[in-house]
């Protein structure tokens, strides 16, 4: 399988859909308001860590809510089919010309 950049964006997007990581990224500038719940439970030495992990499990989750929605995932396929088709008709035509 090609990994072409208009590949990667469809399941970016897809899995990762801007109005969900936009929020999410709200949530981690409020770390000021959360830090005092969040400090009670991590040592300082592993702060930076601690939210790391938080981060990357917030995506995770995120993604994984992506990947259960079977409609919007036969989409995607679709989408990256239609990709592949239009990427291979250019390398055809590509060729022909001299």
């Amino acid at each position: 399988m090609d990994w072409s950049p208009r590949v990667i964006r469809a399941y970016v997007d897809h899995f990762l859909p801007r109005d969900v990581v936009g929020p999410v990224i709200i949530v981690f500038s409020l770390e000021g308001v959360i830090d005092g719940v969040f400090s009670e439970y991590v040592p300082p030495g592993y702060e930076t860590l601690g939210w790391g992990f938080v981060f990357l499990l917030s995506l995770f989750v995120v993604a994984y809510w992506g990947a259960v929605d079977e409609e919007d995932l036969d989409d995607l396929h679709e989408q990256i089919d239609e990709i592949e088709a239009e990427e291979t008709a250019a390398a055809a035509e590509a060729e022909r010309s001299p």
